[in-house]
């Protein structure tokens, strides 16, 4: 399943540069491409990792595992560092993929996932995380759902943490106006608010469909 809002070709292209991935990814890739799976890629993929590696992350959050193509990045980041990812996630199908290709990556005693709503679970989840990925702003069941994310993942990140949420961009329908599903608007109040937000410094990259990079501040 493809959520792109660049030029496919161009994503096609950057696909091609990325190096070989891990046989979990690669099968992975392909699982997804054979039967529409939801997968963010390699390009933003690597992006995820990077930044993980960037700030030396050990702990990190995942809210919305879906294929657990993510968490792998994730984990192959702070592993490095005898780090652990924790998961959320609602649907059991996903999850049991999810630990399949964890544990064929060989990160299978490094996560933990939580099934069940994420809202009544991420209150019970205490932190500080060095890096929260944010993957469910296009599942959410109203407007209001994406600053209640918001205001429960900032408190659980440590200073100097990063935010990752994908989907910011919804398929450029950010770019309307007045006949903006809820859904939409949720994702444009999100995108606003992490501009505006005291403790965040934010930018959102056209890569894929949207991804934002939250940095939490240092009192």
């Amino acid at each position: 399943m493809r959520d792109d809002i660049t030029n496919i070709a161009i994503e096609d292209y950057l696909n091609e540069l990325m190096p070989p991935r891990t046989t979990a990814l690669a099968d992975l890739e392909q699982r997804a491409h054979d039967h529409g799976l939801p997968l963010v890629g390699p390009v933003e993929g690597q992006l995820i990792y990077l930044l993980a590696q960037s700030i030396q992350a050990r702990s990190a959050l995942e809210i919305g595992v879906a294929t657990g193509y993510a968490a792998i990045w994730l984990l192959q980041a702070v592993a490095s560092r005898d780090g652990q990812l924790t998961a959320i996630e609602q649907n059991p199908e996903r999850i049991t993929l999810a630990r399949e290709y964890v544990h064929r990556a060989g990160f299978g005693d490094r996560f933990q996932i939580h099934e069940g709503e994420w809202f009544s679970l991420l209150k019970k989840i205490d932190g500080p995380y060095d890096v929260i990925f944010l993957d469910i702003l296009r599942h959410l069941s109203d407007e209001h759902e994406s600053l209640q994310a918001l205001e429960l993942c900032v408190p659980r990140l440590r200073e100097g943490g990063l935010l990752i949420v994908d989907n910011v961009l919804c398929n450029a329908l950010v770019l309307e106006k007045d006949n903006a599903a809820p859904i939409v608007r949720g994702i444009q109040a999100f995108n606003r608010a992490i501009m505006e937000h005291v403790s965040l410094e934010s930018v959102i990259l056209p890569v894929r469909d949207g991804v934002a990079i939250c940095r939490k501040r240092n009192d």
